[in-house]
């Protein structure tokens, strides 16, 4: 004879009170008359609220940079090549340090307008061009050269400097110039003048336009003036600092299209 296993419906009550505990249901055993044990089930169903995780980006802020230029429309009848003639002032320097002063006079019938940097690039004997590289500033080892518009009437001469170095990367010996080439500031004709013999070794800075001969006074030379009379140009109450004058780049060629 076999025997089977006898559970009570107390006892399944049990069994099904705790599965249901285990799935998180709650489970409540009522004895009704009829001495029977049922089993009500509560279930309850909790929403929980996903959580998101977002991440906002603020709008961007724009720098925007100004600079204090003067608009080359607003000077009127600008200098440009037709009415200047260009010429060597002379040189100075020392420790590999070299200062060299040009002027540009107005030969021209009337009277022009200038403002900022020359474009400048060294020309070989053959008149290839060397390596200039050649940076606008304000400011050198001379002193502050701020840039101001310049009125020249028939016979006034604005000039500037370039300073320069005469050794090449490491000591090695550099390409020698013959003369430069010059672009007035906001003009694309050039110019010419002589040097003797300057080292052209790719790394040099420009001044802006000076009154006069003041770009390179106090500084010796023995160049050839042209004719240049110190203090003949007139500041015009320009505005002091970055115009849009372009630099001519030497380099391997650079067009040297200068800007004021």
């Amino acid at each position: 004879m076999r025997f089977r296993p006898s559970v009570t419906a107390a006892g399944a009550a049990v069994i099904t009170a705790l599965a249901l505990a285990a799935c998180g249901g709650s489970a409540t055993p009522t004895a009704n008359s009829g001495g029977r044990v049922v089993t009500v089930v509560r279930t309850q169903t909790v929403t929980v609220p996903s959580s998101r995780s977002t991440t906002e980006t603020g709008p961007l802020t724009n720098t925007t940079a100004t600079k204090t230029s003067t608009n080359p429309q607003s000077l009127g009848n600008q200098c440009t090549a037709s009415d200047l003639t260009p010429s060597y002032l002379g040189s100075n320097g020392a420790a590999g340090t070299i200062v060299l002063g040009f002027a540009l006079k107005n030969t021209g019938t009337s009277t022009c307008r200038t403002y900022g940097w020359p474009g400048v690039e060294f020309l070989s004997s053959s008149g290839g061009a060397l390596p200039t590289g050649a940076t606008r500033t304000s400011g050198d080892v001379v002193g502050s050269t701020p840039a101001v518009v310049l009125t020249l009437t028939p016979g006034d001469t604005a000039s500037f400097r370039i300073v320069t170095s005469d050794m090449g990367p490491g000591g090695a010996a550099c390409p020698t110039a013959s003369a430069l080439q010059i672009y007035a500031p906001n003009d694309t004709a050039t110019m010419k003048v002589s040097v003797p013999g300057i080292a052209a070794c790719g790394k040099a800075t420009v001044s802006p336009m000076q009154p006069g001969l003041t770009a390179f006074s106090g500084q010796g030379g023995g160049g050839q003036a042209g004719g240049a009379q110190a203090g003949g140009a007139q500041a015009g109450g320009g505005q002091a600092g970055g115009g849009q004058a372009g630099v001519g780049s030497g380099g391997s060629g650079g067009s040297g299209v200068s800007g004021g």
